[in-house]
């Protein structure tokens, strides 16, 4: 029963509706993403008269869409209004049992579409620990659709991962989840190899500083991991807001870092990449200070700071800097050039 300007309407009356004429849902962001995920699993049911199943020598398909249908079982205590639209009763049908995608990668972080049940004890590496909510997730989540949707229709093809390293902008399928690697920082080698820290985002809305070697690690351990081929496939960030382009200039007393301004790419903010600046050797282990930032817009950040860096390599300046520990490093991304120099580099790249 509803009340307008004093007039009572007895046709709004949920106690009178009969069970066909039950109040529609309020769809939600939250839902509309629920109904978008369970369409796609429906369709490949349609398809192959089975639903996905995440195992060994199943397609990428199969496991991606079968990852995120636990999600959506794991999660039905908030997904009570998604129930009218699963006909199939793959969620709401589901009767509890064990988890199938038996991975740390997928269990411990927050969000809805999120395996929540019970893992078997595992060792748990640096990039377990660091997990958490992805506070900028609907920057990534179309760039995510669209590589599912490229994967879909065959336009990407995932290969097999035979990598010594991961590069910023990239996307992988790791235990059938997409992983994209937005931000790379603090670079250096280990063991005699190379290795930063990353900012890794996960399509279940979580985000992971781990290190490179971790990720690199566990996409050697899955043999059925795959990176998302980008040949031919046509620009993936069209449209898409995707970072941000910074100009730096170092607070060192140093007399050779005088007058350098350093220009490189994130796509978090700025203010955590720089955060700990003194502690990094991509940052002359010195306070910086942001002179100017630009926002990123239809180019992936790799391939925006690609652009930048060949545009401004007559002025790039080599430098060596000596960390705390007495060990000696190689800085990059550093230019001895005029701040207009710098900002008619970067429009001219972006054009």
């Amino acid at each position: 029963m509803s009340e307008e300007n004093g007039k009572i309407d007895y046709l709004k009356d949920e106690l009178l509706l009969t069970p066909d004429e039950k109040p529609k849902a309020v769809r939600t962001p939250i839902l509309d993403r629920a109904i978008d995920v369970l369409e796609r699993i429906n369709a490949f049911v349609d398809e192959t008269g089975e639903q996905p199943v995440s195992e060994a020598g199943r397609s990428v398909r199969e496991r991606m869409l079968a990852n995120e249908l636990a999600g959506l079982q794991a999660s039905k205590p908030d997904l009570i209004d998604l129930e009218p639209f699963d006909e199939k009763r793959l969620v709401f049908g589901h009767s509890e049992q064990a988890d199938p995608l038996d991975d740390p990668l997928l269990s411990d972080g927050l969000g809805i579409f999120e395996v929540r049940e019970g893992l078997k004890p595992l060792a748990r590496p640096d990039y377990v620990a660091d997990r958490q909510t992805c506070p900028d997730f609907e920057r990534f989540e179309p760039l995510f659709e669209q590589v599912r949707k490229s994967v879909e229709d065959g336009s990407r093809k995932p290969q097999p991962f035979r990598q010594e390293r991961v590069d910023l902008g990239e996307f992988f399928v790791l235990k059938g989840q997409l992983v994209h690697v937005s931000d790379v920082r603090d670079e250096h080698r280990r063991n005699g190899k190379p290795d930063a820290r990353l900012r890794v985002i996960f399509d279940n809305g979580t985000e992971s500083n781990l290190l490179m070697s971790s990720l690199v690690r566990r996409l050697y351990e899955d043999k059925d991991a795959r990176r998302i081929g980008t040949a031919g496939a046509g620009p993936l960030f069209e449209g898409a807001r995707t970072g941000i382009v910074y100009v730096l200039r170092s607070l060192s007393d140093k007399p050779e870092v005088q007058g350098l301004l350093k220009v490189g790419t994130t796509s978090g903010s700025v203010e955590d990449r720089i955060a700990r600046a003194e502690t990094q050797s991509t940052f002359l282990f010195a306070p910086v200070t942001v002179t100017e930032t630009y926002e990123l817009t239809g180019h992936s950040a790799k391939e925006a700071e690609q652009r930048i860096h060949r545009a401004l390599r007559p002025y790039h300046i080599a430098l060596r800097v000596t960390g705390p520990d007495g060990r000696s490093f190689s800085a990059t991304e550093w230019f001895k050039a005029s701040p207009e120099i710098v900002e008619a580099a970067i429009r001219n790249a972006l054009a």
